[in-house]
């Protein structure tokens, strides 16, 4: 198929690039050059289409190798270079050659709309003496069809930009492609053949396939049709999968690809068929049958038994304690007869079963014995001998204790430090029994294990004894030890239990995160080292001197205390502060609802009205506003957020119900840096709404009438009068009259600018 196209001049060429049909990323040099050609080749010739008539022509009129005459009219010949290869680029650009160059304006639409690049050496590889606006659909796939690998992807990813790019304006004016597109390339395997999908009989049955045998499915089939198996339709009516017929299979994907896929397959196949139709598949064909036909084609041979082993014959009174120990214990035959085995040897090699060293001599004995057993049997022989002692009595007290114990706690912490606490009473002078361990025995104990930081795993130890006593009463019949931790740290002089748990209730009744919490109870600890005197912490949390310690501690130890003491200062307020009801209450709902520490303003709020005994209901806004009058500037922020904080409550549905708020808000409070001198009172709602949006001269004169007015006893805290009667006429005279807090002129000012604001809000008055 063949186009027409109108000639293109270099002054159209120019037009095109001003008018932005032809997109340059160097206009500004496209631009210039285009003006240095015109004015070295002539106007007559810029507007001749014949030079971008062909790329031909266009060498004719551009060499590549300018002469002496032409390089002095474009300057010199670098420039001269510079400027062919731009004009000949966007002549490429504009479609000035769709037929000669078509890849130069659609690999700058490809990157401009980030797609993969069209490969011009393969295009014109694959479609030798074809324009690519002739390259069809049918010579796309033939083409494609002896492609491999990255070949094949780099000719398809040209393709699918080709297509995208078909309906760009540029290229459509240029004409380099034509309207239909290539479309998706069919999908091949093992090179150039077409997928075999399953059908509709065997993909019905897919879903009842194991996961695995699901997705391998198709591929299995797949070789099974390759291999002249089956056809692309399934099996036929009546076929049966033979033995034969599935080591065929199993031999050529084996050889094809690898055992490991041969074996899969073939499993897959398998299953495939037979969920499909069971007759598809004879009974003798499993894919164990398949892979190893030795195991199946050879006949097995009978077990050889052992004809000379050695009867076992035990005393009397050992073979029904043996006996009993089987019917209580419900042991199998088997471990049974290890254990009469086992008795026998020792027997023989001369081992005294009651002595007290029987267990560890045995052990050692058959550790020796049957170094050729796996380890997993040395240790079934160690328990069923074990086992059998115990059910006897002839273990020892501590084996005993250790073999009750194994099945009464768990296994872990507590089952070593039980063998730690062992380990100290054996090898104490003279060895220590377990019911002789009580609490002087015990912190015996604790002190070695402190030497060898074995402390929590001593105490594990001695708290599982104390469970084994209530277990075993006959065996452990002394008192109970109990928790030593507290005598631990009143030894080391560390802090007492009591007082890190009183610790961690304030610290978590105020809000504390778990950093917190940890953070509080590490400066107490410290607190508590670095006083000489321990029994002051214990006394209860808040008797305890805590403002006299820490200025002791910070005095003495001013590095140590560096980081501990401003956690240890807010302790101090914190057990010291007065709660009255209403504020403990309204902390509790506060840490129930989860709000933040820092945004938490009972702190603040409570040590101003605690000085009133004001309960949070009882607060209004004149008292939060005088308060804030009376602070520094750097309070004044503290305070703001503190009410800001305080009224944020309202929102908090679980705290609003409960009636612990008062009924309007505190806040707002002045705004930082524009405070008003006669703002001693927060001026009445309806006031201070309808000055809204005022200046700072007007609302300075509104806070002077509410003070005159409030001095001279005709408001008072809590009013909330009409605007119009505020700012009436008599009202304005009488505080002219009689107020005192500044000169008469003054006084008129502020009158002067009320009334004026007055007569501005057309109906106030």
């Amino acid at each position: 198929m063949t186009q027409s196209h109108p000639s293109l001049s270099l002054a159209d060429l120019r037009m095109r690039i001003e008018s932005g049909a032809v997109q340059s990323p160097g206009r500004t040099s496209i631009l210039a050059f285009l003006d240095l050609a015109c004015s070295a080749m002539g106007p007559e010739t810029f507007h001749d289409p014949g030079v971008l008539a062909s790329e031909a022509s266009f060498a004719a009129s551009f060499p590549r190798i300018p002469d002496d005459d032409l390089a002095t009219a474009y300057g010199d010949a670098a420039l001269y270079g510079r400027c062919r290869e731009s004009l000949l680029r966007h002549a490429r650009l504009a479609g000035a050659w769709p037929d000669e160059d078509p890849y130069t304006l659609l690999n700058q639409l490809a990157r401009e709309r980030r797609l993969p690049g069209v490969n011009r050496k393969l295009m014109e590889e694959m479609f030798p003496g074809t324009i690519l606006r002739d390259v069809t659909r049918e010579l796309a796939i033939a083409a494609d069809c002896d492609l491999r690998d990255r070949k094949r992807n780099a000719f398809r990813n040209s393709f699918s930009t080709i297509d995208k790019l078909r309906g760009d304006p540029r290229v459509v004016a240029a004409g380099i492609l034509c309207p239909e597109k290539i479309g998706c390339f069919p999908a091949y395997r093992d090179g150039d053949r077409h997928r075999i999908e399953l059908p509709a009989a065997l993909a019905a049955v897919r879903g009842r396939l194991p996961a695995g045998h699901a997705l391998h499915a198709r591929r299995a089939f797949e070789l099974a049709v390759d291999f002249g198996l089956l056809s692309e339709d399934g099996p036929k009516p009546g076929w049966s999968l033979s033995l034969e017929d599935a080591t065929r299979y199993h031999v050529a994907v084996r050889q094809q690809i690898s055992a490991n896929t041969a074996a899969l397959y073939l499993r897959t196949l398998l299953s495939l068929l037979r969920c499909t139709d069971p007759a598809a598949v004879s009974e003798d064909v499993t894919a164990d049958r398949v892979r190893r036909p030795e195991r199946h084609d050879k006949l097995a041979e009978p077990r050889k038994r052992k004809t000379n082993r050695k009867l076992v014959i035990l005393p009397t009174a050992m073979e029904a304690e043996v006996a009993a120990f089987a019917k209580h214990r419900s042991t199998s035959r088997r471990r049974v007869k290890d254990l009469r085995r086992l008795l026998r040897d020792l027997l023989d090699a001369g081992f005294d079963i009651d002595s007290p060293t029987f267990l560890q001599d045995a052990v050692a004995f058959f550790e020796t014995r049957v170094e050729e057993r796996a380890d997993l049997t040395r240790r079934d022989y160690r328990t069923a001998l074990r086992t059998f002692l115990a059910h006897t009595q002839r273990l020892s007290s501590w084996q005993g204790m250790i073999s009750r114990a194994k099945g009464t706690i768990a296994s872990g912490p507590d089952m070593q430090g039980l063998l730690l606490v062992r380990k100290y009473a054996v090898s104490s002078e003279p060895p220590i029994p377990p019911d002789k361990i009580d609490v002087e025995v015990a912190r015996g104990f604790l002190l070695k294990a402190q030497a060898f930081r074995d402390v929590a795993k001593c105490l594990a130890g001695l708290a599982a004894l104390d469970v084994l006593r209530t277990q075993y009463p006959e065996l452990l019949s002394g008192p109970a030890i109990g928790d030593q931790r507290d005598w631990l740290r009143h030894r080391r002089g560390e802090m007492h239990t009591a007082l890190e748990n009183s610790l961690r209730s304030i610290a978590e009744a105020a809000g504390y995160g778990a950093f917190g919490v940890k953070e509080l109870i590490t400066a107490a600890r410290r607190l508590v080292e670095l006083t000489s005197d321990k029994t002051v912490f214990e006394a209860q949390i808040d008797v305890i001197p805590w403002r006299n310690l820490i200025a002791a501690a910070a005095a003495s130890h001013p590095r140590e205390m560096l980081h501990y003491r401003a956690p240890l200062l807010r302790l101090a307020d914190r057990v010291s502060r007065v709660w009255t009801p209403g504020w403990q209450n309204l902390q509790a709902r506060l840490v129930e609802a989860g709000i933040p520490r820092a945004e938490n303003p009972v702190d603040t709020m409570m040590d101003v009205a605690g000085k009133s005994a004001l309960e949070p209901w009882q607060l209004d806004r004149e008292w939060a506003w005088v308060h804030e009058r009376s602070l520094r500037p750097d309070l004044r922020r503290k305070w703001v957020r503190a009410i800001d904080n305080f009224d944020a409550l309202q929102s908090v549905p679980e705290i609003a119900g409960d009636g612990l708020l008062p009924p309007e808000k505190l806040g707002p409070m002045p705004r930082t840096g524009a405070r008003l001198k006669n703002a001693h009172f927060p001026l009445p709602r309806r006031f201070d709404a309808a000055l809204e949006g005022e200046t700072k001269q007007v609302l300075e004169a509104a806070h002077f009438v509410w003070r005159c007015l409030r001095e001279f006893g005709d408001h008072a805290r809590g009013d909330d009068p009409s605007t119009g009667m505020l700012v009436s006429e008599e009202v304005l005279e009488r505080i002219i009259r009689e107020q005192s807090f500044m000169t008469p002129a003054s006084a008129q000012l502020h009158v002067a600018r009320i009334r004026d604001w007055r007569e501005s809000r057309f109906g106030l008055v």
